[in-house]
């Protein structure tokens, strides 16, 4: 009976200190759990609550957008460059706030990483607690898909994923 007892509490130990300490999920999903209503997959224009040891923020992937502009001088093939367009606000950070194209992984509908395309839009900008922004990032899309899926990481060293925003249009 003691041994019981020592176990449960062993486990009731292991379970506050991740749950508490971390913002990776301990279901089966490839993508963590950070967010406030737990949900994982996302759509366009679907708000995201993340929540880390500093704080808690809110992002949105607003729209997609097809552009004619090619940048001469890079050596990236593109059939097509997609910009997509995000917001993102300091809720509760301690520090500010900055996320850019290099917290996202995209891949198109076949699983392919796109690679970001250096053509002319809208920057991400550093914000302080209680600001928000707009920003937009661009990739390089080589097939007839209007499907691309982005991988969001609240730490770019993180191993897993966030979130998966699934966008079609």
């Amino acid at each position: 009976m003691k041994r019981i007892l020592i176990s449960i509490i062993a486990v009731l130990a292991v379970f506050l200190i991740t749950g508490c300490g971390s913002s990776a999920s301990t279901s089966d999903s490839p993508y963590g759990s950070s967010s406030s209503n737990n949900k994982t997959e996302y759509g366009m224009n679907q708000d995201i609550y993340i929540k880390n040891s500093s704080g808690e923020y809110r992002l949105k992937v607003t729209g997609i957008r097809e552009t004619w502009d090619r940048n001469e001088f890079s050596d990236k093939q593109a059939n097509r460059v997609i910009i997509i367009s995000y917001e993102y606000e300091n809720i509760s950070l301690d520090e500010d706030l900055y996320i850019s194209e290099y917290d996202f992984k995209v891949y198109d509908k076949a699983g392919t990483s796109l690679e970001t395309y250096p053509v002319d839009y809208k920057y991400a900008d550093s914000i302080s607690q209680g600001r928000r922004t707009t920003a937009e990032a661009a990739y390089a899309l080589n097939n007839d898909e209007n499907y691309v899926e982005l991988e969001y990481y609240d730490n770019m060293f993180n191993s897993r994923p966030d979130c998966l925003i699934k966008i079609q249009w």
